[in-house]
């Protein structure tokens, strides 16, 4: 149930991220409501299989974008093995996580973006580019990591039928 429920939400995210988020830029830089699924998809013990939705979730932007293939499957990938790390460190502030593995992985994300398309052949200046798109993209991914990690955490609930303490 929980690999068709995570399938199911990395359709519907990448739906929202296509047809909305990505309508919303700050500067140059845009939120990945993808990414913010995935750390906080990764943040709940319980989800084992935490590796299926991160790979589709990372082939369909791979499919998606202009980039080669494997670089949205690596970034996708780095962040939900470093949320598996942290888990076991900062449980016991889910929010401060997520808020913490969300400025870690956009960072990661988007140093890779620059490293891959310098590989390419593509002069991209690093201070410039970090300024006008890896900041503003930090910023709108921080202000959409809580309602993501509130929706994630809500479908995991009915999931793995986790019990609310009153």
């Amino acid at each position: 149930m929980d690999i068709f429920l995570s399938s199911l939400l990395v359709l519907v995210f990448t739906s929202l991220q296509l047809s909305v988020v990505s309508r919303i830029p700050l500067n140059h830089g845009k939120a990945d409501i993808l990414l913010l699924f995935v750390i906080a998809w990764c943040l709940n013990r319980q989800a084992r299989k935490y590796y299926i939705p991160v790979l589709l979730a990372g082939g369909l932007i791979s499919f998606i974008s202009s980039l080669p293939f494997p670089t949205a499957i690596i970034s996708y990938l780095v962040a939900a093995l470093l949320t598996r790390a942290l888990i076991s460190r900062l449980w016991e502030m889910p929010v401060f996580s997520m808020l913490l593995l969300t400025i870690i992985a956009t960072f990661f994300q988007h140093l890779l973006y620059i490293v891959i398309i310098q590989f390419q052949g593509i002069t991209i200046p690093l201070l410039p580019s970090l300024q006008a798109i890896t900041l503003p993209s930090i910023f709108l991914n921080i202000i959409l990591a809580f309602p993501i990690f509130l929706i994630v955490q809500d479908a995991q609930k009915f999931v793995y039928q986790e019990v609310e303490n009153d």
